[in-house]
């Protein structure tokens, strides 16, 4: 393919007539494999799982695009695998959407990009593309492409394509949200499907970065943007998630100012974000989860300190952003020790393993340092997460209905819909002490007050 005529290229990605392979169908990946199949494309998903290949070619995953998946499945649009000769026959174009993760030193670990250039050099030829979405520090895609040509003898712009599109995937919460009925604390963007957001992408050349642009263009229906190379395409990515981990980090610490002066956060905020220019509202909460926001700044913290820049802000951003576990905690602890109780001899139930409302996610959710820190303190917890329960869960998960028996406190760490009709007259009956901790600006004060629980939630005033 890559060695044909651009208005060649474009008639057969028009008409379908390209076999694609996206690798890692995981969260990223497979909405992508999904639009791209329902758009008419033979798609082969590879993975390292054979559990995750048998519940996609048996749609059972659990997202919102489950519906489709079932469709491209049943038609054999989309089929997924383990074994890469089998996945890259006859391919010509794949997309790579492996997860590259934090390692101990908070430095990006390419181990996953790494097993994917050995896997996958041997069935590679000439006239394939390879476009990759995976979020990375700068100049990272042309390392592997690096390594790629070192195990293969083919040559990116010469014998093959390469582009880098930044992933932009918003979860859409699979059930209908409630709003907040005191202030609109929903940020822009929150129900976003995959082809309604627009994408950027650069390539090693300018063949490449047309290539990209004419899939892309086939299910995105609001624009692709072409730029100048991989690396600005690769360092927008990290200004995107740095510029709201910066904001967050912001309102954070204001959502533990303004309280002290009789302040509420949210209608702040709201009457801020009044103003039609040079603002746009971020929200406070109990803490900064998913494998994009704290992971690309540490990518470029990390990058910066190799050339000798100390980044001051987005160190304190994440230092801000990580704080919030422990901020949770010490509102309980004042709460608890009003009534002369102290946090280490009381029971806890925890709403919200996920790092998001109604996705069931739970990577770097700020569930698990809150966890930690209140295990270390001897407390005894209960965790619930109704969105996250039929999923195999690292911590043991309760349910609803046996979440709040003799227990001390509730936290709110995740705004679940589930949550929203607790039976708070009920729950007052089964609990020792009634206080509610909300990180997420949720729960209705009056609907508890009038149930005897005293109630504090994160940026407001006591």
């Amino acid at each position: 393919m890559y060695f044909q005529t651009i208005d060649e290229i474009k008639k057969r990605v028009v008409d379908c007539n390209v076999k694609i392979c996206v690798i890692g169908v995981g969260t990223i990946g497979l909405p992508l494999a999904t639009f791209l199949a329902k758009k008419g494309f033979k798609v082969n998903g590879l993975d390292i799982s054979q559990r995750r290949v048998d519940q996609i070619n048996n749609a059972t995953v659990i997202y919102e695009y489950q519906d489709m998946l079932r469709d491209v499945t049943k038609n054999k649009n989309l089929l997924a695998t383990t074994d890469p000769e089998n996945a890259l026959n006859d391919v010509e174009v794949i997309f790579v959407c492996v997860p590259t993760p934090l390692n101990k030193n908070n430095e990006m670990d390419i181990v996953n990009l790494n097993d994917v250039a050995k896997r996958i050099s041997p069935f590679l030829k000439k006239g394939m593309i390879l476009i990759f979405e995976s979020s990375v520090a700068i100049g990272t895609t042309k390392q592997i492409s690096e390594t790629i040509e070192s195990l293969t003898n083919l040559k990116f712009g010469d014998d093959l394509g390469l582009a880098y599109c930044p992933e932009r995937y918003n979860p859409t919460p699979m059930k209908k949200q409630t709003q907040d009925t005191e202030f609109n604390i929903h940020s822009r963007g929150e129900n976003f499907t995959v082809d309604k957001i627009s994408r950027v992408v650069g390539g090693i050349n300018e063949k490449s970065t047309e290539i990209a642009q004419l899939f892309y263009s086939q299910f995105i229906t609001t624009g692709v943007t072409k730029l100048s190379s991989i690396e600005a395409a690769e360092a927008t990515k990290l200004l995107e998630n740095i510029f709201r981990d910066v904001n967050i980090a912001l309102v954070n610490e204001l959502a533990k100012i303004f309280p002290k002066f009789g302040l509420d956060v949210f209608e702040i905020i709201n009457a801020a974000k009044t103003k039609p220019f040079a603002f746009m509202p971020h929200f406070p909460g109990a803490g900064v989860g998913g494998e994009c926001i704290p992971v690309d700044t540490w990518y470029l913290i990390s990058q910066a300190e190799e050339l000798g820049i100390d980044t001051k802000l987005m160190k304190v951003a994440r230092s801000v952003n990580d704080s919030m576990p422990d901020h949770v905690v010490s509102m309980l602890e004042d709460e608890l020790n009003k009534i002369g109780k102290k946090l280490e001899s009381s029971q806890v139930t925890i709403l919200g393993l996920c790092y998001k409302k109604n996705i069931p996610d739970v990577r770097l959710s700020p569930t698990f340092p809150l966890i930690e820190k209140l295990t270390s303190k001897n407390v005894n917890t209960i965790v619930c997460d109704p969105v996250y329960e039929k999923i195999n869960s690292p911590v043991k998960l309760t349910p609803i209905i046996d979440s709040f028996k003799k227990s001390d406190a509730i936290l709110l760490i995740t705004d679940h819909d589930d949550f929203q009709n607790l039976n708070f007259e009920k729950i007052s009956t089964e609990m020792n002490t009634k206080i509610v901790i909300d990180g997420r600006n949720f729960f209705n004060h009056d609907n508890l007050d009038k149930f005897g629980f005293t109630y504090r939630a994160i940026g407001k005033p006591e």
